[in-house]
């Protein structure tokens, strides 16, 4: 099968440049007219200006006393093991409300239902639990060559979708009246940078087909470019109107606690006056150290183990910067990997090896056995 995908995306490869996506051309201008108020741009001074508004204002009432902020990575198929993480941490007893929440690629599937908190626990089971993923990878082979990625774009949504009901929508909307922040990040193919999404005040919007658009950029959150083809997010702004392309947010970021800038210049995430403790969590689906093991020498196996190399590095220094970031800032940090001594096979979608790794990350994170203040296990 991995020999048959190789040959597919060598071919989608060769005539990419015969590929075309049916949609007007616009300017980087005429793209932020159109952009909603729900759509952060990352290298926007005026969009980083108005998310960090956003988090201190959610940091000024903390209900429980703390100011707490949690961010989920990327990882394909180990998000299992981050949900088992969630579902037993409440099981521990002290996992807190999370005045913001943000997620990356399978980090933004989990991230609403880690937003409406432990309500939200036997959904977020089922949903990596239940086998509905075992089919989420359905080769498109010869179709590959007349569209963008290797993979149906169909079993992706469909997941999402039912994930995603009107019950979630309206505890999302309830927790972002509450003043609390829910944060889904993509990639703008357009713009080559990070997307950050309000999804809680889309939820609450009360417009016109918001499940459908909630879908949509969950949908894209997760569209690792190449295997599953990218989404078109149509925007519209005060009758301005543009089709933005958006994939995987994995792209500019495993996971992020702000926009890079923030982090790079930084800048508060809360009022200098805040006396309420802060704190950062950081769940990483998956194991960014270095290991070893022999590398399988075909077209999708290369490809495959370089942009692993590439995540890990890149996961690495972005868990140093927040750590980093979380003690000028006088935050207390804590992360969380899967670890070496877990299998870490992101594309494995198997219902039994999901369960396993859901039951793992439900046993370490019931028995206390997580986090690191440096980011490590």
């Amino acid at each position: 099968m991995f020999r048959s995908l190789a040959a597919t995306a060598a071919c989608a490869l060769a005539l990419a440049g015969c590929q075309t996506v049916d949609r007007p051309d616009f300017t980087l201008a005429e793209l932020r007219a159109a952009s909603p108020s729900i759509r952060h741009e990352a290298g926007n001074v005026q969009d980083r200006d108005r998310f960090l508004a956003e988090v201190r204002a959610a940091a000024t009432a903390p209900a429980d006393g703390a100011f707490d902020l949690l961010a989920l990575s990327g990882g394909g198929a180990n998000g299992a093991y981050g949900a088992g993480v969630l579902v037993g941490w409440t099981g521990h007893g002290d996992r807190p409300e999370f005045e913001v929440v943000t997620g990356v690629s399978i980090g933004a599937l989990m991230a609403p239902f880690a937003f409406i908190g432990p309500e939200g626990d036997a959904a977020l089971r089922a949903a990596f639990t239940d086998g509905r993923s075992d089919n989420v990878m359905q080769p498109r082979w010869a179709m590959a060559l007349w569209g963008p990625g290797i993979f149906s774009a169909r079993p992706l949504r469909e997941l999402v979708a039912k994930a995603v009901d009107e019950e979630l929508l309206r505890r999302v909307a309830e927790g972002h009246r509450e003043g609390r922040r829910l944060y889904i990040a993509t990639t703008s193919l357009d713009t080559r940078e990070q997307v950050i999404w309000d999804m809680g005040a889309l939820a609450a919007s009360g417009e016109p087909g918001v499940r459908d658009r909630f879908i949509d950029i969950l949908t894209a959150a997760a569209s690792v470019p190449g295997a599953f083809p990218p989404v078109a997010i149509e925007l519209l702004n005060n009758g301005r109107r543009v089709r933005e392309l958006h994939a995987d947010g994995r792209l500019t970021a495993n996971f992020f606690i702000a926009p890079e800038s923030v982090l790079r210049d930084n800048l508060p995430i809360r009022g200098r006056d805040e006396s309420a403790p802060g704190r950062i969590w950081v769940i990483v689906n998956g194991t960014p150290e270095e290991r070893f093991s022999v590398a399988p020498y075909s077209g999708l196996a290369v490809a495959t183990r370089s942009m692993e190399a590439l995540l890990n590095s890149s996961t690495r220094t972005s868990l140093l910067a927040a750590a980093q970031f979380a003690r000028l800032n006088e935050l207390a940090f804590a992360a969380m990997t899967l670890g070496e001594t877990a299998a870490d096979q992101a594309l494995a979608f198997r219902q039994g090896h999901m369960i396993a790794l859901f039951e793992l990350g439900q046993r370490r994170a019931r028995d206390g056995q997580l986090w690191s203040s440096e980011g490590a296990n």
